[in-house]
């Protein structure tokens, strides 16, 4: 038994470094997504409540950002929130606490692969097309470096690590009826900083309009169709106006996700720091705001799940498979096709890096629960 505790935790110190092999750190990853999706009582090692929650974010959600800050293949916008280091070795204390057993279970466990294909997808991509007043469209993968635009005394560049920024050089002639366009498609997604200093990461699917000069307006107002993240400039006389999908989030300085597609049937508002108003409601920190068609309500949340798309991941608490497979589509830009309807209400808990290819997310998904895929062309079908 010491020397099998001796092998878990030699394996778990590795991971922390990042030396494990390919076919060690799956085994790390896979551990937990046995145990924390089991649906049969004697495999369930961890029992169902918030042990078995927190390991599950605090581990498995490490590995969409180690992915990607190894990868460094698209810019990574940053959040200030707890160190990767600080969560791995969290996790690690985590996971020798509950002792060895699951890690011989899961490596005596027959690898599965339910993702069939013949040519896979590969992720989004670092891109936005932004529309100027006049009506000039600008892809912005293929801008170089440099100054874009320059209208009514706003310069408008783009920075080395693929940022937009404006920049105010005449504030005699600056105006703020000048309104600029930034939009995604699927897969794509793409950060600017607006007029005032407010950064915005902009997700997939999504646009924002804004002006290219607040100067003389009474606030700062944007209009966000879609999904976007915000780290709102202090301006205690200008509010910080943000219109999506009948609401209003009002602020004056602060950190907020706001998700509001047209084809979602809740709009959800989630709070990291400061304070907002919604529709007259105040939201704080780790507060949602959700809005239907017909009622609203104000819920305690994690707030790294609402923002986890930002550092370069999927992360899902007992979400149904239907909503996670919503947001993978827009991503890689794919059509979801049930061949049965039943199994969209299947629940799921994790996280998965975005910056995979689309058969190796899906099979991820595949190994925690009874369901497949099949990847033909840009449809994915989706089975028990």
């Amino acid at each position: 038994m010491e020397n099998h505790q001796n092998e878990h935790n030699n394996l778990l110190k590795k991971y922390q470094l990042g030396i494990c092999t390919p076919e060690e750190k799956e085994i790390v990853e896979y551990l937990y997504i046995f145990s924390a999706n089991s649906e049969k009582k004697d495999e369930k090692l961890i029992e169902d409540g918030p042990l078995r929650n927190e390991i599950w974010r605090r581990v498995l959600s490490v590995n969409g950002i180690k992915d990607f800050e190894k990868q460094n293949t698209v810019p990574s916008p940053q959040i200030q929130r707890p160190t990767l280091w600080k969560k791995i070795s969290i996790a690690a204390a985590l996971c020798i606490a509950v002792g060895t057993a699951i890690f011989y279970v899961v490596k005596t466990q027959p690898k599965q692969q339910q993702v069939v294909y013949t040519k896979d997808i590969g992720p989004g991509k670092n891109n936005a097309t932004l529309t100027l007043p006049d009506g000039k469209i600008i892809i912005l993968s293929d801008a170089r470096t440099g100054e874009l635009a320059k209208e009514q005394g706003v310069l408008i560049r783009k920075t080395s690590d693929g940022q937009i920024v404006y920049e105010v050089v005449d504030r005699g002639i600056a105006s703020n009826n000048q309104i600029n366009t930034l939009s995604t498609l699927r897969g794509q997604n793409y950060e600017v900083r607006l007029p005032d200093g407010t950064k915005v990461i902009l997700n997939a699917a999504s646009s924002i309009k804004y002006p290219s000069s607040f100067l003389g307006a009474l606030n700062r107002k944007v209009e966000l169709t879609g999904e976007a993240y915000f780290e709102v400039a202090k301006d205690k006389v200008h509010p910080f106006l943000v219109s999506s999908k009948g609401q209003t989030v009002e602020v004056l300085g602060t950190h907020f996700n706001i998700s509001a597609y047209p084809d979602d049937n809740l709009s959800k508002t989630t709070l990291l720091e400061g304070s907002v108003k919604i529709n007259n409601q105040l939201l704080k920190p780790s507060q949602q705001f959700i809005r239907s068609a017909t009622t609203e309500q104000i819920v305690a949340v994690n707030p790294d799940e609402a923002v986890a798309w930002t550092q370069g991941y999927f992360m899902f608490n007992d979400e149904p498979l239907e909503n996670i497979l919503s947001r993978i589509a827009r991503w890689y830009n794919v059509e979801i096709i049930y061949k049965n309807q039943e199994i969209k209400k299947k629940k799921f808990l994790g996280s998965i890096t975005k910056y995979d290819q689309l058969s190796k997310t899906l099979n991820l998904l595949a190994k925690t629960k009874d369901v497949s895929f099949e990847i033909t062309g840009n449809k994915v079908f989706v089975d028990h």
